[in-house]
Order: structure tokens, then C-alpha cells, then sequence
């Protein structure tokens, strides 16, 4: 399976490492502007619970502030909000009763077992990372983004001749 493919401005912000030329990357550039998605229309899907809508509204302006947002993207990061949401939820329930619970099995015997809900918050804490990535909502994630553009410099004569041996 081959590589996700990247958007222009983040392939030379990488160092252009399959060096394009200037003509490809000017190509490039205008086939993505004319497959651009609107950006009007970035609400909270009316599924989403309170804690998802705040949580929407939040990341919504903060990447619509860096142009990382646009409409195809609602439901992704509704998704990601909703996991959220239910994140907290389970948090707050194994808060009030506890990361034990008695549990009874089919002998009548009553132990201490791990919360259900711990199994599930894992679930959801990683759906989250996922789509997270996806947004650049962590700081690895950004730093990939982030990584400046390295200055070409001209090859010596020996790598003009025999390239970078």
C-alpha cells in the first residue's frame, strides 16, 4: 500500500525530497486551489451532545484561525469530538465509583474486578489520537508539519559529477 498522499505546501515545507520542479510544484498548487473545499459551513453537526459542540466549537476556531478546516472536515472532527465527549463521561464515571467494582459471577462469589469502563476509555482515548493526528491537535503531529524548509546549496564539483556519493 502506498503512501497518504501530501498537499503541496506541506511536501516543500518537508524539503522537497522528491524534487519537484518549479513547474510541477506551480501544477500542484492550482489542481489543489480547484479542489479546495468551501469553508463556509463549519457547524457542529446537530448528533453532537453539549460536551461535543463546545469541544467542536473550540478546535473548529482554533484550526479555522490556521486554514486547517474547511467543510468535508465536520465530520471527522465531529467524530473526534464525540469521542471526546464520551471520554469524559467515562472519566467521570469510574471517578465517582472507583477504578474497582464488586462483581458477582455465576458461583455467587463476589470480587473486585478493573472497571468496565477502563477497557472502553482506552477505546475511545485511542480513536481519539487517531483522528487527533489527523488535525494536527498534538504536538508530534505539528512538529511534522512544522519542520523548516532546508536551503538547496549548490553541489560541489565532485557531486555535480558524481552526485551525493
Amino acid at each position: 500500500m502506498g503512501r497518504k498522499a501530501k498537499p503541496i505546501h506541506l511536501h516543500l515545507l518537508e524539503g522537497n525530497k522528491n524534487r519537484l520542479t518549479k513547474k510541477e510544484i506551480e501544477k500542484r498548487v492550482e489542481a489543489e486551489k480547484k479542489i479546495q473545499p468551501k469553508k463556509d459551513n463549519v457547524k457542529p453537526p446537530a448528533w453532537l451532545d453539549a460536551i461535543a459542540k463546545k469541544e467542536f466549537k473550540r478546535i473548529a476556531k482554533e484550526l479555522a484561525e490556521l486554514d486547517l478546516v474547511t467543510n468535508v472536515d465536520v465530520n471527522a472532527l465531529a467524530a473526534y469530538c464525540d469521542a471526546y465527549s464520551d471520554y469524559v463521561k467515562c472519566t467521570k464515571i469510574i471517578q465517582e465509583e472507583g477504578f474497582m467494582v464488586e462483581y458477582t459471577n455465576k458461583a455467587a462469589e463476589t470480587n473486585k474486578v478493573p472497571h468496565p469502563l477502563l477497557t472502553k476509555k482506552k477505546q475511545l482515548h485511542e480513536q481519539m489520537k487517531a483522528l487527533a493526528t489527523e488535525f494536527g491537535l498534538t504536538p508530534s503531529s505539528r512538529a511534522k508539519i512544522a519542520i523548516p524548509k532546508q536551503e538547496e546549496k549548490k553541489p560541489t564539483e565532485f557531486e555535480s559529477e558524481f552526485g551525493d556519493v
